[in-house]
């Protein structure tokens, strides 16, 4: 009788033992998990702000473009935007609005829509945009915001990825 209550408690204790191993290790896994999904929203959210900043970039290199055109530009500080390139731009942020900041892409259409040059509709078609006045500060600081929230982003995704992953939970 002596050796079954050895032999089950053996049992018994190498079954808790089995079942704490098991636990920790899916709580292991569970947090390697979180972390790769982690760091991947953090890819989606720099390439979404690359993507965005390579488009403004485009729409302020293109003023040597239009300059010929009827657009006059009253300063060196005023912007051609095409149509089309607004569209894209409230498409883009439309579409990636979980992965891009949104009070600044907000506050960004604000301050660019009050920047619109009034010109009649016939103007408008046979340009293919608009002038903004002041629009290119706007741009530019629109621009250095993004890259400067890049920057910030991948300093949080290489602390993140940096950081050990434990099997007790260390908060």
């Amino acid at each position: 009788m002596l050796i079954f209550f050895v032999g089950m408690s053996g049992v018994f204790v190498g079954a808790i033992i089995t079942i704490v191993s098991i636990g920790l290790r899916a709580s292991f896994e569970e947090r390697k998990e979180y972390r790769r999904r982690d760091l991947e929203h953090f890819v989606k959210e720099i390439e979404s702000l690359n993507l965005l900043n390579k488009k403004i970039n485009e729409i302020l290199q293109k003023r040597d473009i239009y300059i010929d055109k009827t657009v006059h530009f009253l300063s060196v500080d005023d912007c051609y935007i095409s149509i089309d390139d607004f569209i894209y731009l409230e498409s883009f942020s439309a579409q990636n609005n979980f992965y891009l900041p949104t009070y600044l892409i907000d506050v960004f259409f604000q301050k660019i829509i009050h920047r619109k040059v009034i010109i009649t509709p016939d103007e408008v078609a046979s340009i293919g945009g608009n002038t903004y006045k002041g629009g290119r500060v706007i741009l530019e600081n629109f621009s250095e915001e993004l890259l400067s929230i890049i920057e910030d982003k991948k300093r949080q995704m290489k602390r993140l990825t940096n950081q050990p992953i434990y099997y007790f939970s260390r908060k």
